[in-house]
């Protein structure tokens, strides 16, 4: 029972996080076919779902988790309700405020002891040498300022591009942009670990 529980929350994360992730594209799609106030409600109720998929995945804020997913999911039916002249503007500056929210999350990490790219690290090796330690922190600088850049590049999508340009970029650029620092993160990190072992 415990694997199909496992797996069971896997494909909702991933069900989920995918659909947040896609949502540009999803409302460039859904453009004449439902309201920016219809989208700003999905995108809330999207919001949501993903706030309760926490909670059954971390029981222990199970109580504070339902209670904001519960606030959100009110949050969108008001929206339907009582404000139908949603503006498709405050949509498009979505993108943006999640990148605010990840960029602040990376940044803060920098004045702990332990950047949040240790973290992740720490989770595969937790016995890391002190060039790693150091690797990590530049690292987290490093998406520091590709966030911060695709903060920038996102606003001005939003407010100086076609609203087919800014779903491109926001829903599918992006993530190859990421995908890229991914990539070459981990080509650098493999060359430096032989470095450190000869050292």
């Amino acid at each position: 029972m415990q694997p199909l529980r496992r797996m069971a929350r896997d494909a909702a994360k991933l069900l989920v996080a995918g659909t947040l992730f896609i949502y540009p594209i999803a409302m460039y799609i859904a453009d004449g076919y439902l309201t920016p106030t219809q989208l700003l409600a999905g995108l809330l109720f999207l919001l949501a779902a993903r706030v309760m998929l926490a909670a059954w995945i971390k029981p222990q804020h199970h109580r504070r988790d339902v209670l904001l997913a519960g606030l959100m999911a009110a949050a969108a039916i008001l929206v339907l309700l009582f404000m139908p002249g949603v503006k498709l503007m405050w949509l498009r500056l979505y993108p943006a405020l999640f990148g605010l929210a990840v960029l602040a999350m990376f940044f803060g990490s920098l004045f702990t002891s332990m950047p949040i790219v240790e973290r992740f690290a720490r989770i595969m090796h937790s016995d890391l040498p002190p060039q790693a330690i150091v690797h990590c922190r530049r690292v987290t600088q490093a998406w520091c300022v590709v966030i911060l850049l695709n903060i920038l590049v996102s606003l001005y999508t939003a407010f100086e591009t076609s609203y087919r340009i800014w779903s491109l970029y926001n829903g599918c650029i992006v993530y190859f942009v990421f995908g890229t620092m991914l990539l070459g993160e981990y080509l650098l990190r493999l060359q430096l670990r032989r470095r450190w072992a000869k050292a």
